[in-house]
This record gives C-alpha cells, sequence and structure tokens, in this order.
C-alpha cells in the first residue's frame, strides 16, 4: 500500500510515523545590514595555534579538518570507527593528514595544539579525561566560526523545530534579496560556509552538543524555541540541558523568548541574563501583550499570527499543519523582522514555504486516509506537538531508541488523539508499558509490518 521508504538514523530514539485517518466528508520597509566581506579565507584564532587534534570524523569533523589545514595548522584527526570510508574521505581532501582509528586518546599534543572535538563526542568519553584534566578547553566548529565570521549571525537551537525555522529564515532572507547562508545543524557544516565570501549574513541551526564547546558567538539574534527532555543520556538532568541551550543568548545583541516556556524564563532570570543592553522579544500562542511581541490572536473566528495588534497572515494561509508550526512561523518572522525585511516579504516566502521532509510530510491520501512522515519527531515533545496539531483520529506508529526518554507525556495527547499504536524497534515495550492502559497497542517486527497492520486498523 506505500512505497515510500522511511529513513531513519541509527541511534536516534522514538522515530514517530503518523497514520492518520481523516473522518469523511532586495529589502523593503526596514534597516538594510551592511553587506560586509567576510574575509575568512585566513583568520586569527584565539592563542594562534599551530597544530590541532580533531576528535570525530562525522560531516563536522572533516569539514573542521579541511579548514584548520587551510589556516596552516598541523592536523591529526582521530575516530573510534575503522572504516575504509573514512579513510578514503579524508584522503580525498587531506592527503597529508594522518588519520587515528579506534582509541580517541591524542598521541601528539604541545602548548600550542587545539583540541576540536565533533558534536556527536560527548565531553565525558573517558579518552579526552586525561587531557581536559589539564585544563584544556575543547572547541568546537562552532567556535572555530565565531571566531572568524564577520557577517551578522542569526542563531537558532532549541529541542524541536529547529530545522524548520532555519530553513524558513533562510528562504525568507533569500526572498528579500540578501545573501543569506544556512546551516550548522541542518546540512552543511559551518565552517564550509565560510568558503563563500560574499555571504551577508548566516543562519545557524545549532545543537545542544554544539553549544557546549561554544563560548565567543556574537548573534544578531538569538532564539531558544522550546525545551523538550531530549539526549537525557548525555546530560545530567534538565538544568543541565537547559543550561546549554540557553548559552546561545550569553553573546547575542537580542534575544527572542517563547513565552510558553516558563522553565527558560525562569532559568534566565536566575542566571541574569537579563541585561539592559539586551533587546528582548517574546513569542508565544497567546494574544500578544506589547507591540513588538508576537503571538496567536482569534479574529472572528479564524486565528491570525499576530505582532502586538497587528495581524500577520492568517493560520490557513500557512502550509506546515498544527500550533508548533505557527508558533515556528512565529519565531522565523520575528528573527527575519529584526534585521530589517518587510513584513510583506516575509508573508510571501511564508505562505510559499511547504515544510521540510519527515517533518509533518503528506505522503499519500489513500480512501479517505492521510499518511503522514514525521519520522524527524526524534524526541516525546515533538511528537506531542505534531499530534496535538490533528484533527481526525490517529493511528501512530512509533518507536526506536528512547536514550533516557520519559514518556509520560504522551499519555494526556494519546488519549485525546489517537486510536491505536503500532510500535516498533529496541524500546517499543518502553512506550507500549506508558500508554497501553488507555489506548490500544500492538507490536510489529518492522515498518512494512506495521504499516500493514495499520492499513487494516485505518
Amino acid at each position: 500500500m506505500m512505497n515510500q521508504k522511511i529513513n531513519s538514523t541509527p541511534g536516534t530514539p522514538p522515530l514517530f510515523f503518523m497514520v492518520v485517518h481523516r473522518v469523511s466528508g532586495s529589502v523593503a520597509g526596514g534597516n538594510q545590514q551592511p553587506n560586509i566581506s567576510n574575509n575568512n579565507k585566513h583568520c586569527h584564532l584565539q592563542g594562534s595555534p599551530t597544530h590541532a587534534a580533531v576528535i570525530g570524523l562525522g560531516q563536522s569533523g572533516l569539514a573542521a579538518a579541511v579548514f584548520l589545514s587551510k589556516q596552516g595548522l598541523d592536523v591529526d584527526v582521530y575516530d573510534s570507527s575503522n572504516k575504509p570510508v573514512l579513510r578514503q574521505q579524508l584522503a580525498q581532501q587531506l592527503p597529508d593528514v594522518q588519520l587515528h582509528c579506534g582509541s580517541l586518546a591524542v598521541e601528539h599534543w604541545s602548548n600550542d595544539s587545539l583540541l576540536v572535538v565533533s558534536p556527536g563526542v560527548p565531553l565525558s568519553h573517558p579518552d579526552l579525561a586525561p587531557l581536559l584534566a589539564t585544563g584544556v578547553r575543547p572547541i568546537g566548529d562552532v567556535e572555530l566560526f565565531a571566531q572568524c565570521v564577520r557577517s551578522p549571525v542569526i542563531a537558532i537551537t532549541g529541542s524541536n523545530g529547529k530545522s524548520t525555522v532555519t530553513a524558513l529564515v533562510g528562504e525568507i532572507l533569500q526572498h528579500a534579496g540578501r545573501r543569506a547562508a544556512v546551516g550548522g545543524n541542518i546540512g552543511v557544516p559551518v565552517l564550509e560556509l565560510l568558503d563563500d565570501d560574499k555571504n551577508d549574513i548566516y543562519v545557524l541551526e545549532l545543537s545542544s552538543f554544539q553549544l557546549e564547546t561554544t563560548w565567543s558567538l556574537k548573534p544578531a539574534i538569538a532564539v531558544v524555541l522550546n525545551i523538550a527532555a531530549d539526549h537525557m543520556d548525555r546530560y545530567s538532568g534538565m538544568d543541565d540541558y537547559i543550561a546549554t541551550k540557553l548559552k546561545v543568548y550569553k553573546g547575542s545583541a537580542r534575544i527572542l523568548m517563547n513565552a510558553d516556556e516558563p522553565c527558560l524564563l525562569q532559568r534566565q532570570q536566575r542566571q541574569n541574563m537579563q541585561q539592559s543592553d539586551k533587546e528582548q522579544i517574546f513569542f508565544s500562542s497567546m494574544k500578544p501583550e506589547k507591540g513588538q511581541d508576537y503571538g496567536l490572536s482569534d479574529i472572528n473566528g479564524a486565528v491570525y499570527l499576530c505582532r502586538g495588534d497587528k495581524s500577520l497572515i492568517a493560520a490557513d494561509d500557512i502550509h506546515i499543519a498544527g500550533q508548533h508550526n505557527q508558533l515556528n512561523v512565529l519565531a522565523a518572522w520575528a528573527l527575519a523582522s529584526s534585521l530589517g525585511i518587510a513584513d510583506s516579504l516575509i508573508k510571501e516566502a511564508v505562505t510559499e514555504f511547504k515544510g521540510l521532509p519527515h517533518r509533518m510530510e503528506l505522503l499519500h491520501r489513500i480512501n479517505g486516509v492521510d499518511w503522514i512522515n514525521d519520522s524527524k519527531g526524534t524526541n516525546v515533545g515533538a511528537s506531542v506537538a505534531a499530534l496535538r496539531g490533528l484533527q481526525a483520529p490517529v493511528i501512530l506508529i512509533a518507536g526506536g531508541i528512547a536514550k533516557d526518554a520519559d514518556f509520560t507525556p504522551l499519555r494526556e495527547v494519546v488519549k485525546r488523539h489517537v486510536k491505536a499504536i503500532i510500535l516498533i524497534g529496541r524500546d517499543a515495550r518502553k512506550i507500549q508499558d506508558a500508554v497501553s492502559d488507555i489506548v490500544s497497542t500492538s507490536l510489529a517486527a518492522d515498518m512494512s509490518d506495521a504499516v500493514a497492520q495499520a492499513s487494516v486498523l485505518a
């Protein structure tokens, strides 16, 4: 019944693929940012290092090795894997760089060395302990970028919606005639963006892993979109995770905050980050209280996205479904507007935006049943938000690796919106234990089996 292959990344947490049963029936009007030449071909790195040990040969690790080699540093690369493809990939771009496979323990080190750790490598890795114990400060690709970039940066983080907001902001800026480069945790590694010195603005999606090793970034504006429990296998708890996310605000000239997230507001106040020199803008699911803030308003029975008392666009004119995506659009609008982009241009770009693959993506409509791929909803919070945005009864295919996730928040939304759940993957029974008393559940051998079961139930 369905030929679309649902791809997932090994090691990621619950991948939620939804089956929905449908019940029948150039910049104008703002301050143009200067077109600043980056001149990033060579930049002055803090401490004037001569050697770098790059830990982890993923996309960002390879980009870091290439970048540092161009800066004239001697580079060694370490990766726990011993795959021939890694050696081939590195040898093609950097034939003189040595790849150490297996242990991540650095063999060559001096006072002029940099320890560059890829986002996928936890700083708690035992092989890094000896160096870190001596006071060596690990650096990431975003920090290297921050030390070299000369044009404005929009920094976007959060548990959910980062990629959607980043992509939308990029499209808005490009529609408005800006030379906007988009990358980071989405698509292109940040250091590769520096290759084009004609870019006049950078839109970066930043993960908590990247923020762990970043301290010099000074965005023109930054946002933490939301917070939901994620990566609890890497952090000591929610406080640790939230504190890492909030690092994005420290060097930012303006901060955009989600007023629906009290834990973010309270934590920011505790950290005394609400400084008088920082302009604060808020967005939320409520009617805006101040003229510069963004929210949702009911106007004659229809939902509108608003800034203060001004309606910006009707929710029905947005092509990405759900209230969570309305908030994503509000955040993107606020970010673009803060850079001087006119509302008319933002609206044009928003109405053309169709969303990203694997994020509430409508694959098929067959006999009144919508098959929706939300396999990028890789944590409980993302799936709760997606389910809340659906009106018809849902048959949910869920599963994957839990990463110590708490499935309790699923219960309320499952009770209201879900007709049945079909579970796959390693931690299927953990999800089943959390919700089997409130909804019909079954186990499937694989995705094909799950789709077959869902076809019958729908």
